[in-house]
């Protein structure tokens, strides 16, 4: 579940990137400020989060939830922002599920 996790949430990231940089060249024309940081730091923290989801199941999963959820609320939900949102929502689904495979004893 560990790769399947990481798998999403690289390809839903590298998405996000691709809209976040769109954003971010609005957010220049437009002046400002606010929407240039989010537009980057949201695609930034499901990539990070996709990243560790292999040795920090946990921390990755909720990393990236983070960035679906705020691409939810400023993209709202549209065929556009289903794409990236659906990818790194089963990401956190499936890091967070592994981290409960992991806590259980082999027997």
């Amino acid at each position: 579940m560990k790769v399947g996790a990481l798998i999403l949430g690289i390809i839903g990231g590298l998405v996000t990137l691709f809209y976040g940089l769109l954003g971010y060249g609005l957010g220049s024309m437009a002046g400002a400020a606010g929407l240039k940081i989010v537009s980057v730091g949201l695609p930034i923290a499901g990539l990070v989060g996709a990243g560790m989801v292999m040795a920090k199941p946990v921390t990755g999963a909720a990393l990236m939830g983070i960035a679906a959820v705020g691409l939810l609320l400023i993209l709202g939900f549209n065929f556009f922002s289903l794409i990236p949102i659906v990818l790194l929502g089963l990401g956190a689904l499936l890091g967070f599920l592994s981290s409960q495979d992991a806590a259980k004893p082999l027997q």
